[in-house]
């Protein structure tokens, strides 16, 4: 067999960052990144391609799995920070089956992290930022035994140093870019909750201090013509028939005329009348008119960033509007008769225990179908990172275990604790918000007639107590109560002990 192939892999998550039975029941997200690689490299290079996504996948074999593919020439590992640790993994077991074999690694952690890639030995080269042209000139140059080193939009090792090229300029055009591949992965495309999702744009003009996709795209904002989304959209319903298309952009409504000439040609060709639509939107990129339009275009799920309560934390965080815009955005969404959904983000440099309650008092004062409370992840490569680190006020575990948004379901070592707060505290009031807001009887009715449930992060089909779903959500249900209990226990003993503490050191004499 040829060993000029191509293999491209999707890593499982750290098991410490996110155990594996909490994993089975959250949504398998669509490896959109990975797919669309592979969608450009099947236009361009006449190279077969091979994909492996670990999350339906998972490779407990690596030399029987590679040796199976024909020995590929090149391996590319797409990696986030929480994958990190098993694309390390993969590209060790990988050199060690196949020496000669170029390990690639890309995706936002090592765009922000190249050196702590490169110091891997088992990885040969970093893809900084998007990768379509860059892997598509570095596969040609390599299978035609042409010299990589002027590649733009990589990092690699020559001599014992780092060396680091030219950034690649982003795609302007989007609609270069070849139909996304869902064929690849159409096998699997029931255990994908959001296998019907497409991309529209890339990019957000805003400068959210938290977002590391800003580490990618910056604050551009490029989208594809109507035409071809249109197009896109007609083939993922002609072919799968989904309920549901997902409009995963980054922020959709970030042009508004675009927006609503996409809303138009969705209704004039029907679609609205064959799928519904979900998608995220700002608060102060709505208004009632669109809203009436998205309605119309059948957009039956929206969700916005919260994030907080407070005015003042919320230009902290550079969001780029008020809490009051949100707020109105999601009455208007809800009095039209759209699910809505938030995310709030406790953990916020300067925030206080009653700016934390105040957001619980204010989400459950709305009309919402589904909220996320997260603990702030400072991830490599955003603001937030950068001005923490510089702080020392960062604390990283091995292989990056504890940055996740959802660590606190895992461990109590969080990445950031903002000054002032008891970190036991700080995850037993964003327990106590996620679970107040589903254990309480509109949360309860909401979760058995709603096919939302935890953040929209649990893909919960109707009469889902009546399935098979019922016994891993159950068992997931006993972890969670059982890991909020030890938490409990925790702050009240840290509590216990800094009052003694306290009680003790008033009881001794002044030194002076």
């Amino acid at each position: 067999m040829s060993q000029d192939r191509i293999l491209l892999i999707s890593p499982f998550i750290n098991p410490k960052t996110q155990r594996e039975f909490v994993s089975s029941i959250i949504n398998v997200s669509f490896p959109l990144s990975l797919g669309h690689l592979i969608g450009y490299l099947m236009k361009h290079v006449p190279f077969p391609v091979s994909v492996i996504d670990e999350q339906i996948n998972p490779i407990n074999d690596v030399e029987e799995t590679v040796l199976s593919m024909g020995r590929p020439k090149i391996v590319g590992i797409s990696t986030m920070t929480s994958t990190s640790k098993r694309a390390f993994e993969l590209a060790r077991a990988i050199k060690k089956v196949i020496p000669e074999a170029l390990v690639v690694l890309g995706g936002v952690h090592p765009t922000v992290t190249l050196e702590e890639c490169l110091k891997e030995d088992a990885v040969d080269i970093v893809v900084s930022g998007e990768g379509e042209e860059t892997l598509r000139e570095l596969v040609q140059r390599v299978f035609n035994e042409k010299d990589y080193s002027d590649v733009y939009g990589i990092s690699y090792k020559e001599n014992g140093h780092f060396k680091h090229n030219q950034n690649r300029a982003l795609i302007e055009d989007l609609d270069i870019l070849p139909q996304f591949p869902y064929h690849v992965f159409e096998n699997n495309k029931e255990r994908y909750n959001g296998f019907a999702s497409l991309q529209t744009s890339r990019g957000c003009p805003y400068g959210c201090v938290f977002c590391s996709q800003r580490s990618v795209s910056g604050r551009t904002y490029r989208y594809h013509s109507k035409e071809r989304v249109l197009k896109d959209l007609e083939y993922i319903i002609g072919r799968y028939k989904p309920d549901n298309i997902r409009l995963i952009d980054d922020n959709i409504g970030a042009n508004r005329k675009r927006l609503m000439d996409l809303l138009d040609g969705i209704i004039d060709k029907n679609f609205h009348k064959k799928v519904s639509f979900t998608a995220p939107l700002r608060g102060d990129n709505i208004d009632e008119e669109m809203v009436v339009r998205l309605k119309e275009a059948n957009f039956s799920f929206l969700s916005f960033g919260l994030e907080t309560a407070s005015e003042s934390l919320m230009k902290l965080i550079n969001k780029g509007e008020s809490v009051d815009d949100v707020v109105k955005a999601i009455h208007m969404t809800k009095r039209n008769g759209i699910t809505t959904a938030t995310t709030v983000i406790f953990g916020l440099p300067t925030e206080t225990n009653r700016d934390r309650w105040n957001a619980i008092k204010l989400v459950n004062s709305l009309p919402l179908d589904s909220v996320r409370f997260n603990i702030l992840t400072p991830y490599p490569g955003t603001p937030v990172f950068e001005r923490l680190k510089k702080e020392n006020k960062i604390f990283i575990k091995k292989d990056w275990e504890n940055f996740s948004v959802q660590y606190m379901w895992e461990g109590d070592d969080l990445p950031y604790v903002p000054a002032g707060t008891d970190r036991y505290e700080l995850i037993f009031l964003t327990m106590f918000a996620n679970l107040w807001f589903y254990l309480n009887p509109r949360g309860i009715w909401k979760t058995l007639t709603t096919p939302l449930a935890g953040g929209n992060v649990v893909p919960l089909p109707r009469k889902w107590y009546l399935s098979k779903h019922f016994f891993r959500i159950t068992r997931v249900g006993f972890y969670l109560v059982y890991r909020f209990v030890v938490v409990v226990c925790k702050m009240i003993a840290t509590k216990l002990l800094l009052l003694k503490s306290t009680k003790r050191n008033r009881n001794t004499p002044d030194e002076w």
